[in-house]
């Protein structure tokens, strides 16, 4: 069989719509797995959750074309087990993992960091405790806010649930109670509703992330430092957690969207909130 031979100014014009046609097949071909590829998924700690994901994955699929599922905000704990278990693409940390959470995870990026606060009421005179006095006070020990120079009346401690598997509680209780237990306190679902009560209880007292932070609820200085980005990151406000993305095995989307999370754009999207990474 003779094989056709297209030559002169014609076969070159040939030459390259052949190679504009295969550039465009390979571009829909490309267009096509991303527009396919499955949901990313999440689930983790709420104030990445909440607070994070909602427009940095807008701006990722804006970017990529690659799509996302649920977000999910049950706590640390339940993305850490989800994330192992193999039930989402990525989750989110809002502590400090321990050795044996890194040795279940293949990939943990930090994307930033969380500035705890410990909140009260506007009408408490209150406006500095120091590391050793919120220990008395959630371990139990100090029962009244005249202990502390402040009003005479019983302090109430509101806390997400204490086996709830949260990140705020484990952080909390790692850098200030350490290995004494909490005291008596009411528990809740999030944190959210612990800054919300006691933005309505004048003997109320909680610590949570300063993204929860709402009118009504006075945030106060620790070690005489305010919980601002400077103080942070000098070292003077004592209460910072890393918020990480963590995975199993990542696949290409997740890898991409962890490394999309460290980029000017997503940063300042972090910024908005927390302290972040860069």
């Amino acid at each position: 069989m003779r094989r056709l031979r297209i030559t002169g100014s014609f076969g070159r014009q040939f030459g390259r719509l052949a190679g504009l046609a295969c550039l465009a097949g390979l571009l829909a071909l490309a267009a096509g797995n991303a527009a396919a590829a499955e949901p990313l998924t999440y689930e983790g700690a709420s104030t990445i959750g909440h607070k994070v994901l909602p427009e940095a994955t807008k701006l990722f699929t804006a970017k990529t074309g690659i799509p996302f599922g649920a977000i999910g905000t049950a706590g640390a704990g339940a993305g850490f087990k989800a994330v192992v278990a193999g039930q989402v693409s990525f989750g989110g940390l809002a502590s400090e993992p321990t050795d044996k959470e890194k040795a279940q995870l293949t990939t943990i990026a930090v994307i930033g960091y969380d500035v705890m606060g410990i909140f009260v009421h506007p009408k408490n005179t209150i406006k500095n405790l120091s590391m050793a006095q919120l220990k008395d006070i959630f371990s139990g020990k100090a029962a009244n806010w005249k202990e502390f120079g402040g009003p005479d009346m019983p302090i109430t401690i509101y806390s997400e649930k204490l086996d709830g598997g949260r990140a705020t509680v484990k952080a909390f209780k790692s850098m200030v109670l350490g290995a004494t237990p909490y005291g008596p306190v009411k528990e809740l679902d999030d944190a959210t509703d612990c800054v919300a009560d006691v933005a309505k209880d004048p003997s109320g007292i909680t610590a949570a992330s300063m993204s929860f932070a709402v009118p009504g609820a006075t945030a106060l200085s620790v070690n005489g430092a305010r919980p601002e980005a400077e103080a942070v990151r000098s070292g003077a406000y004592p209460l910072k957690r890393p918020l990480s993305l963590i995975a199993v095995s990542p696949s290409r989307e997740v890898q991409d969207f962890f490394a999309f999370m460290l980029t000017p754009p997503a940063q300042a999207v972090v910024a908005k909130s927390f302290v972040p990474a860069k």
